[in-house]
């Protein structure tokens, strides 16, 4: 694909497969750092993050679903949570996506390769990864974002489609 920017979003893909090289706690913070600069309603801020880099958790996590085996051979899990109690909660799916997508994005500006895989709103599978996690009441599972060096050379689907666009002049 041309890219027609340097921006990370141009260059982000799914990545499935990781090299065992370790991401340093710096890049996990960049990472983080990068989706808690989310904007979001009423600046409410619903987010919380689990960092996993425990082996035998990340194998529990990565059975949360038929789709996510490969999730436990990522150096770094990161489960993406919302506080259910906070100043606007009728758009907190909205501000937890657009905090997944920093993520991602910064993911990807550090050379990196990582994957969103959803939880919610499946209720198994939200209540699965609470279990694993021992979350409390206050918190609900929204997603796992494995992530770490890419094993092979990411390629980027171009998936602009004119056809989409609706012009009101």
């Amino acid at each position: 694909m041309e890219s027609c920017s340097e921006n990370p979003i141009f260059k982000r893909a799914s990545v499935r497969a990781w090299t065992d090289q370790p991401v340093s706690r710096e890049q996990i913070i960049d990472v983080l750092k990068a989706g808690m600069q989310a904007p979001s309603a009423m600046n409410s801020q619903p987010w919380e993050f689990a960092v996993i880099t425990n082996p035998e958790m990340k194998t529990r996590l990565a059975g949360i679903s038929p789709y996510s085996h490969f999730a436990a051979g990522a150096p770094v899990l990161l489960a993406v949570l919302c506080r259910k109690e906070n100043s606007c909660q009728p758009y907190n799916e909205i501000d937890m996506g657009i905090c997944i997508e920093n993520l991602l994005l910064e993911i990807t500006a550090l050379g990196l390769g990582g994957v969103c895989l959803g939880v919610a709103p499946l209720k198994d599978r939200m209540k699965y990864m609470a279990d694993v996690l021992q979350l409390d009441e206050t918190l609900e599972s929204i997603a796992l974002v494995p992530f770490g060096y890419p094993k092979q050379d990411v390629h980027v689907t171009e998936r602009f489609d004119p056809e989409r666009i609706r012009w009101i002049e």
